[in-house]
């Protein structure tokens, strides 16, 4: 194998890797198809190994490319880290940190937090990808993250999942709604309620018997709320601004639990390869102060 010889060619196989093709991949990086598809096979003939399978519409990754694409994933992340020490020399906390969270939690904790972190370490770069807790936690495990923020991480023999905080969906309306709430439509993201435990399972069948206006975010929900357009099932953390605002006001109505339902833990989530690096460490230690 020759592969300190062609470390000019890690970039390539990292870029089609990612894209899934080798045209994108040439697009994107400024070469021609037949330089990269070069490049790509003198890299294949250095380490003995095929490293992609073509197919029809692209490639995908063998067994020894998905190796190798894990190590440029990490060489690539901690040459980012080498170039803000070599700027901030004296500076421990400079760095750069890939962080994936859950959309709404994006919306109303992030924010305010990566305000004031900024402030105290302005050296120190979150780089923050969004999604849904699934695709973040998958993200995080192929090592293209280096912590998580998502709602009820699966275990994994590969995680270290620290629970922050539980939260609940309660019923809310728009402060300037007029309907009246037992006929109100009811909005709500199904997905958020599809392991709900055997004591609400009833009252949630109860809820739906009214019109339903379902959407594929909590963003969304949140927005015909307020619009007015009839009863949103909420977390309270996404609801709490605005209810402290006065946008949107909670809602009792018979039988719903004052405890809400569909509880669901807020965890922090690290590969445990990345447990008691200094600048994780901080960040982590900073989330929990702010929570």
């Amino acid at each position: 194998m020759r592969l300190k010889e062609n470390l000019e060619k890690l970039p390539y196989f990292y870029e089609v890797a990612k894209l899934g093709s080798m045209k994108k991949a040439a697009e994107a990086i400024y070469i021609t198809q037949p330089s990269l598809t070069k490049s790509i096979k003198t890299l294949e003939q250095a380490l003995g190994v095929e490293l992609f399978i073509r197919q029809p519409r692209g490639v995908v990754l063998t067994n020894e490319g998905k190796i190798l694409f894990d190590y440029c994933h990490e060489l690539f992340h901690s040459i980012s880290d080498v170039e803000e020490k070599l700027h901030n020399p004296l500076d421990a906390n400079a760095g750069h940190l890939r962080v994936g969270t859950y959309e709404s939690i994006a919306a109303y904790f992030w924010p305010k937090f990566l305000h004031h972190f900024s402030e105290i370490y302005p050296k120190l770069n979150i780089e923050l990808t969004t999604g849904r807790s699934a695709h973040i936690q998958s993200k995080l495990e192929q090592n293209e993250l280096d912590i998580s923020l998502i709602v009820a991480p699966k275990k994994s023999p590969n995680l270290i999942i620290e629970k922050i905080f539980e939260d609940s969906f309660f019923l809310y309306k728009s402060s300037d709604s007029k309907f009246k709430i037992e006929t109100a439509p009811l909005i709500l993201m199904p997905e958020a309620f599809s392991d709900l435990e055997h004591n609400e399972v009833a009252v949630f069948s109860q809820l739906q018997k009214r019109h339903l206006f379902k959407t594929s975010s909590l963003e969304t929900v949140k927005e015909l709320t307020q619009e007015g357009l009839g009863l949103g099932l909420l977390p309270g953390q996404v609801a709490k601004k605005l209810v402290k605002n006065k946008k949107l006001k909670l809602v009792n109505i018979e039988n719903f639990p004052k405890n809400g339902i569909a509880s669901h833990d807020i965890s922090l989530a690290y590969l445990k390869q990345q447990h008691s690096k200094p600048l994780i460490e901080l960040l982590i230690k900073e989330i929990k102060k702010s929570l």
